[in-house]
């Protein structure tokens, strides 16, 4: 959880140097299913209701994963490189998706909110924080696997 709030600071910093935007024409409003396997591809932030994104290149290994299985339970793979070679780190935990909110809680962990938008393979997780007094939304888009 440590590299999100670390990616979560990369992201915003890029977001507020750079301006780009994004458009989904075939956006469901986050009514579809999410079960399946999902692998991180963009990184992002919205600013002042201006999108920014990334693509995630994890060096040689892959692009952290989740599977959301259809019993309520998911599955979280990290990927890192240790001394030149990768490794997972695999994280187990439950979700409920009511509408286009996504309630995520690891094992022994706090429950995490998403705003989710769901269009064709892909999926942006939302989630809105307060740091020093501004309202900051951070993004992950995620493609079906």
């Amino acid at each position: 959880m440590k590299k999100i709030t670390i990616l979560f600071l990369s992201v915003l910093t890029l977001g507020l140097s750079v301006a780009s935007c994004s458009s989904d024409d075939d956006n469901d409003g986050g009514s579809a299913s999410i079960e399946g396997k999902w692998e991180l591809s963009q990184v992002g932030a919205s600013v002042g209701g201006q999108e920014t994104f990334e693509d995630v290149k994890n060096g040689s290994c892959s692009n952290d994963t989740y599977e959301f299985k259809n019993d309520g339970k998911f599955i979280y793979t990290e990927y890192y490189s240790n001394e030149g070679k990768c490794e997972p780190e695999t994280y187990n935990g439950t979700w409920t998706k009511n509408g286009n909110t996504l309630k995520i809680k690891f094992t022994g962990d706090d429950e995490e909110s998403y705003e989710t938008e769901i269009s064709g393979n892909k999926v942006k997780l939302k989630q809105t924080q307060t740091v020093g007094g501004q309202t900051f939304t951070y993004i992950e888009v995620y493609v079906k696997k």
